[in-house]
């Protein structure tokens, strides 16, 4: 099945439960798009216990994509009729930065029993995009196994203005950047201030010495900061980069560990 510039994008799944591991599947992931983006699917499950995130792996564009993976969350049972299942097809630009093509929510209270029947069912335009009022970060990362060393380029910001912070307008800005290994944090480093803080540009490296054997288990911190009277520092948003993380967070990381030496570029959506 092929999608024309005037159908709306699809989406096919199937649910499955695994009573004996109490988790819930999502398989037969396939894609039906118009504008051939680089894409993938995030999966959002919310129940009593809170949320779970899962997601698939960035497939290069192509009209029809599929995917051999299952998207698995840990479910149990008795919760399993009062959860809601969020699937979304998500568009990336060579910077990461990605957009939503559109989502499909599932009540899985009416998902009926047996689960593993499959479905193509049309995408919906969700009722607002992802709080983008933090702004957003460009930055580049890359690894040098010979020397141990990993290197963090502070590229650029833009819009980090927002209705909260008003009265920041036109202050220095700087972005703290925090090594963790683990939840330890072991370094942390900051850099120049900037000026015009809607729009920030550093260019500016920041070098951390880290063994190869823990690079895995670490992560990076970035905490966007603004500063005002008395040498006071303002959280504007942040956003942290390891394996432990989700949507480009993650995709980054993931990047730089299967290119070493190669700097890798992209766009951060910045949160609190």
């Amino acid at each position: 099945m092929s999608a024309s510039c005037n159908q709306v994008p699809e989406l096919h799944y199937s649910l499955g439960y695994d009573r004996h591991k109490a988790e819930l599947c999502v398989a037969f992931l396939e894609g039906e798009q118009n504008n051939c983006c680089d894409c993938y699917i995030l999966g959002t499950l919310v129940n009593k216990s809170g949320m779970t995130e899962a997601q698939t792996v960035l497939k290069k564009k192509a009209p029809h994509i599929i995917w051999e993976e299952a998207l698995l969350f840990p479910l149990e049972e008795k919760e399993l009729s009062e959860g809601m299942l969020t699937l979304t097809l998500r568009n990336c630009d060579r910077f990461s930065r990605h957009s939503i093509v559109g989502e499909i929510k599932l009540s899985l209270a009416n998902a009926g029993e047996p689960f593993g029947a499959a479905h193509w069912e049309k995408l919906k335009t969700p009722e607002k995009e992802p709080d983008t009022g933090y702004g957003e970060v460009l930055l580049s990362i890359s690894y040098l196994p010979a020397a141990n060393r990993l290197l963090v380029v502070l590229i650029k910001a833009k819009n980090l203005h927002s209705k909260q912070l008003k009265e920041l307008l036109g202050k220095d800005i700087s972005v703290k950047v925090t090594l963790k290994h683990q939840s330890l944090k072991l370094k942390k480093k900051q850099t120049k201030r900037a000026k015009h803080k809607i729009n920030p540009v550093w260019n500016e490296m920041i070098m951390f010495e880290v063994p190869h054997d823990l690079l895995r288990a670490s992560s990076v911190e970035l905490e966007m900061l603004s500063q005002y009277g008395g040498g006071q520092n303002h959280l504007l948003g942040k956003c942290s980069l390891s394996l432990h993380a989700t949507g480009t967070e993650r995709n980054h990381w993931e990047e730089m560990l299967r290119n070493p030496r190669k700097q890798i570029a992209m766009w951060h959506q910045l949160h609190m």
